[in-house]
This record gives structure tokens, C-alpha cells and sequence, in this order.
């Protein structure tokens, strides 16, 4: 085993803890001892805990800090949005407007709505995993009580026409949940009132920790509470707040709100140079969506007769950490949806392979993953491993 570091390069899985967040977080669990809820002045020092995480959350959004709701991940974040709307519509709305790239937590949450009588419409792709903005409002139909597309998605990093969406929707009067979880940090949120009613975002993405994350209500939209039985997050969301997980998430979030343009710069080299060096590399490589608008961090891409869970596997035993696909899939034989929602077939959805860089990413860490690769790949592909179906 190499007595070397780890190289790290599944940031849209788990991005590390900051070392402002760890330091927030230390700092809340050793002087906020007293309920927020609470009169007496230990209430009073852990509800400004609360409050500036709020503070710092809304400025990174770019919306009111009254229009914060804390909960604990991206995922109860779109489960508290697609219950609260569904709980409220009138049977007369009973449709539900999704892309065909949407997270799981996205997929999932409206799947369960079908038990209450809804229809799920899911909008196709193109090839480069980008949905046209005009197919997606052409089912913007009479009966639409929800729409949900996501900013950008976790594993190509692709970029959806939110603004155009966002716009037909306001006019036909549906709301439009936005999954902003990977796109936080990464990209200028602050343009979202204008765009969506609803946008979901999870700390652990950016650096902050793991456990937190927050659904932005616009102002004058009213929610079924998913979690009742508390006055908490005014009645929108109940429960007593994890105090150090909400410093960590603010100053995380505070951190790459001020970082984000240089940090973009940066990563965009990076991921230009890992693009041009696996072409160099690896003649008939193929990259997903990379003729589409991307975040700067991600690179996905499968190698012919290369499948990616081995090449994964592969490299974590060299030190280095990739993803095939998404992480929340991880464990799991199914292919990559998303990859197949782009028309590519079952090989290449299992010989997806997801670089995804972050705050914490170096330039010597990305040269050492592209020097470790020709020999691994060579090895895989002398060696094919059992099962594995060949990508192409």
C-alpha cells in the first residue's frame, strides 16, 4: 500500500468539511448548551446560532432569511417540498412535471404523490443530457400542481434551462421546485426568485457537514409541514435544530458564496486538463455532456470495454476515490438512469465514471489520478472481470 495520501475526487458525493465549518461547529458545541426555543439567555445564545446560519444560507441563495428552512439533507428538503404542495393541491391538480435526469430523492418523492392519485410526466433529454426548455413547458398543462427540474445534475454535472422554466411557470401559475444540491457553491443561486418557488440545497456539498441542508420557500407559498408537532421553523419544518450542524452549514456556506468565482476558475482548468489528457490517453473515450453547459467541477465519462465499478474499485486500491454514477445508488446493480435517459445503453450506464472536484482539490492530486489510470485500464482490460458487459 502507498505510503502516499488519498486523492480525493468524489466532491458531489461528499464534499470535506471546510476547516471554517469544523471550526464553527467546535466553536457552537463548547458555547450554544440551550435550546433555541428556550427564554433565558443560553435559548437566546443558541437561537443567534440558528439565526446567523440562516443569515449566511440566504445570502448564498440570495433570498430573504425568512424564506430559510432548515431541514436535515437535500432530501427531506424535496420530500418537504413535493409533500407540501401535493398535501394542499385541489383534486383538480393532479399532475406532476419532472425531467428524466432528476435525482432519486426527486424521482422517488413524486412516485409516492402517485399514491395519492398523481401523474408523474417525465420530460426526455438529448443526448447531452440537457432538457429543451420548450418540451419542458409544452407539459405545463391545466392540472399541473408541481414542476421540478434541478439546476445542475450530480452525475454529469449538466446544466438544465432553469430561468426559461422558471419563467413559463411563473406565468402558468405552478410551482417550480428547483434541486439546487449540487449546484450551491458552484454556481450563482442569487437570481432563483425570479425562477423558482421552491429550491432545495444540502450542506455536505460544499463543506459543510453532513445531516443539514435547507428548503428556500418563496414568500407567500404555504407548505404541508412533512415533520408537525413543533412552533420550530415557524411551524414549517419541526424539531429541535442541530446546533453545530447549522454553524458548520453557514460558514460553509458563507465560505464558497465568497470563493465561488475564483473557485470556478480554478476547477475549470483542472477539468479541462483531465479532459484533454484522458483524450490523449484513451482514443475512443466518451465523455456525457460535454457539448452541454456544466458545472466546472464534474467530468463523467466510460472507456470502451471498461467497466466502470472495476475501474473504480481499481483505483480506490491505488488511492484514489471516484464515483460511478451517483452516490446514493452506490451498493446497487442498476445502471446509471441518467445515462440511459441520454440514450446511451446499458454498458456504457455501467461503464459511467464520475471525476468530481471541490474546494480541497489540488493540481498534484489530479496528476497523480491521470498518471495512475494507463496502467490500471491496461490491467482491466487484459484482465476483463467476470460479468462485467463490455461498454459500446
Amino acid at each position: 500500500m502507498s505510503d502516499l495520501p488519498r486523492v480525493y475526487l468524489d466532491h458531489n458525493a461528499t464534499s470535506p468539511l471546510r476547516p471554517e465549518a469544523a471550526e464553527a461547529m467546535r466553536r457552537a458545541m463548547a458555547s450554544a448548551v440551550g435550546n433555541p426555543a428556550s427564554l433565558h439567555a443560553e435559548g437566546r445564545a443558541a437561537r443567534a446560532v440558528v439565526e446567523q446560519a440562516r443569515e449566511d444560507v440566504a445570502a448564498l441563495v440570495g433570498v430573504s432569511q425568512k424564506e430559510i428552512v432548515f431541514t436535515s439533507g437535500g432530501s427531506e428538503a424535496i420530500a418537504a417540498a413535493v409533500h407540501g404542495v401535493c398535501d394542499r393541491a385541489p383534486t383538480a391538480l393532479r399532475r406532476i412535471v419532472v425531467s428524466s435526469v432528476e435525482h432519486s430523492s426527486v424521482l422517488e418523492a413524486a412516485r409516492l404523490a402517485g399514491r395519492q392519485g398523481f401523474q408523474l410526466i417525465k420530460v426526455a433529454c438529448d443526448a447531452e443530457g440537457r432538457i429543451a426548455a420548450e418540451r419542458f413547458t409544452e407539459q405545463l398543462l391545466p392540472g399541473t400542481a408541481l414542476a421540478c427540474l434541478q439546476w445542475a445534475n450530480n452525475e454529469t454535472g449538466v446544466l438544465q434551462p432553469v430561468e426559461d422554466v422558471g419563467r413559463a411557470c411563473r406565468r402558468a401559475g405552478i410551482p417550480l421546485l428547483v434541486d439546487a444540491v449540487q449546484a450551491a457553491g458552484k454556481v450563482p443561486l442569487e437570481p432563483w426568485r425570479a425562477l423558482a418557488d421552491l429550491v432545495a440545497l444540502s450542506a455536505h456539498k460544499f463543506g459543510g457537514p453532513p445531516g443539514v441542508g435547507a428548503l428556500a420557500v418563496r414568500e407567500g407559498i404555504v407548505l404541508a409541514p412533512l415533520i408537525g408537532g413543533g412552533a420550530q421553523e415557524k411551524r414549517r419544518r419541526a424539531g429541535t435544530p442541530a446546533l453545530h450542524a447549522l454553524a458548520g452549514f453557514g460558514s460553509a456556506a458563507r465560505c464558497a458564496r465568497e470563493r465561488l468565482r475564483p473557485e470556478a476558475e480554478r476547477l475549470l482548468r483542472l477539468r479541462a486538463k483531465i479532459e484533454t489528457r484522458l483524450r490523449q490517453l484513451f482514443p475512443g473515450i466518451r465523455f456525457h455532456g460535454q457539448a452541454a453547459p456544466r458545472l466546472a467541477n464534474t467530468v463523467s465519462f466510460a472507456l470502451p470495454n471498461v467497466s466502470g465499478e472495476v475501474l473504480a474499485i481499481a483505483l480506490d486500491l491505488a488511492g484514489v476515490a471516484v464515483s460511478t454514477g451517483s452516490a446514493c445508488a452506490s451498493g446497487a446493480v442498476e445502471p446509471s438512469h441518467v445515462i440511459q435517459a441520454m440514450g446511451f445503453d446499458e454498458g456504457e450506464a455501467r461503464g459511467a465514471v464520475r471525476i468530481s472536484m471541490g474546494w480541497s482539490t489540488s493540481a498534484s492530486e489530479v496528476e497523480r489520478c491521470l498518471a495512475t489510470l494507463p496502467e490500471i485500464v491496461e490491467r482491466i482490460r487484459g484482465r476483463p472481470a467476470a460479468g462485467a458487459p463490455p461498454v459500446g
